[in-house]
This record gives C-alpha cells, structure tokens and sequence, in this order.
C-alpha cells in the first residue's frame, strides 16, 4: 500500500468542505507558481545529495513517481524567506552601509547558478536560511547532513566567484514551531575543493548517464547506487517500485 500524507504525518483531516477546498486549491495554485517550483535545472541544492541516482533521475528531468505531500511547508518557507530579506535591508538601512548581501544569483558554473539568501561582508560568511518543522529542526541540529552542507559550500564558491572574501558558511536554522531562542547555526570553514568534488560528482553522472545511454535503456539507472536519505520526500520515491524509474530508498 503507498503511504499517503495522513499516514506519514498521523494526521485526522476534517470533514469536506466546498470552501475549504477552494482556500486549499487557491494555496496551492500560489505555491505552484513559485519560480523555484518551476524551475527545471537542478540547482545547489539538488546537486548536493548523497544518492547517485537520485542525480542521474534529477539531471534527466525523468517524471516523478512519488506525488508531491504537501505544499504548506514550502509556502511557510518561502514567506520566511521573503520577511528575512527584509530583515537584512533594514538592518543595513540602520548601520547605513551594506553589511548583509541578500538573494544574490551566484554563478557556480557556466550551466549551474543559484540564489544565496545572505553574504555578511564582515565576517565572510556565507548564510543560508532553513525554516524547518519540529521533527526536522531536531534532527538536522544533531546532524546537519550532506545536502544542506553541500548546498551551502556551493554558494561560498559563487561568493568566491564574484570576488568575494568567504571565509566561513553557514547554516541558520529556524524552528517552524518553536521560538527565535532556539535558532541553531552550523558554522564551517570555506572550504573550496568541497565544492570542486559535488561539481566533479556532477560531471562524472552526466558522463555515466551518456555511457550507460538510459534514455534509451531506462532499466540501467539501477546501476546508479541508491543512498536512503529521507527517501519518503524523493520524487521517484515508491515503496513497490513498478518500473525502472521508481526506487523503494533501500540501500544498493
């Protein structure tokens, strides 16, 4: 049986209701619209997974399986995004010059770029926002994991592309249900070549997936190793993979 939102987060839903379904679909047509949403090209954020064949899956755009949960928690995100921007514009209105470098468009490489959310030229460092539920906020505290740190690297090399000193990166972490007290922040030194091995990473899957010619022979992304990493939210997610292009998130 596949495993529904409810299951996942034990939830009761109310009964229906033809106006909350409109409220319902009005939040998610906004969501869907959201450029991030519609963007095709994977980006830091995506490059940085443990899992090859997620990546191979990602850089072939191949159709999701695995139908989206839920966009709320996204929504939540992005509005934080946009208040924590103009957070950092009036902080830098109140000291009267530009200490905080908000969502500037970083370019990685010719065909990979990305949207830092803040540069703080005081201490060279590197910030990106993560608004994260209870569950995830406790989880990630303990350990941060390789895509977030991945993502992060990646937007220090953009900084570094630009000319800019990066010392450090970091992660500040925001609990969705919690209080400001409790923001936690993942702190790492720059560390460059980091970043030259996700990218090296990259190229080698683009040249496997030309070896093993998977447009035309879809059945060989099996070759890629599958790495379990929160596998419920993969878009090729299934718990009974029914073709080639669906993975069950156990490891290879």
């Amino acid at each position: 049986m596949t495993a529904t939102l409810e299951d996942f987060f034990n939830e009761t839903l109310p009964p229906p209701d033809p106006l909350r379904d409109d409220l319902i679909d009005m939040i998610r047509k906004k969501a869907d619209s959201n450029p991030r949403h519609l963007q095709r090209e994977l980006g830091p954020s995506e490059i940085g997974t443990p899992c090859a064949r997620k990546l191979a899956f990602g850089l072939m755009q191949v159709p999701r399986s695995n139908p989206e949960w839920d966009c709320l928690p996204s929504a939540y995100g992005v509005a934080m995004h946009t208040w924590l921007e103009h957070a950092a514009q009036l902080a830098n209105d109140r000291l009267g010059y530009e200490r905080w470098i908000t969502e500037r468009k970083v370019e990685i490489r010719h065909d990979l770029w990305g949207t830092c959310d803040l540069y703080d030229t005081e201490t060279g460092t590197v910030v990106d926002w993560k608004n994260l539920g209870y569950t995830s906020f406790d989880t990630h505290v303990k350990d941060v994991g390789p895509v977030y740190r991945n993502q992060v690297q990646l937007y220090g090399f953009g900084f570094a592309k630009l000319g800019y000193e990066v010392k450090q990166v970091a992660i500040a972490m925001l609990p969705r249900t919690g209080t400001l007290s409790k923001m936690h922040l993942e702190r790492m030194d720059y560390n460059e070549a980091i970043a030259q091995r996700i990218l090296d990473r990259r190229d080698a899957i683009i040249e496997l997936i030309d070896t093993f010619d998977v447009e035309n022979h879809p059945e060989r992304y099996e070759w890629f190793p599958k790495t379990p990493d929160q596998c419920v939210f993969c878009p090729w997610w299934r718990p009974e993979p029914k073709s080639p292009i669906q993975c069950d998130g156990k490891a290879s």
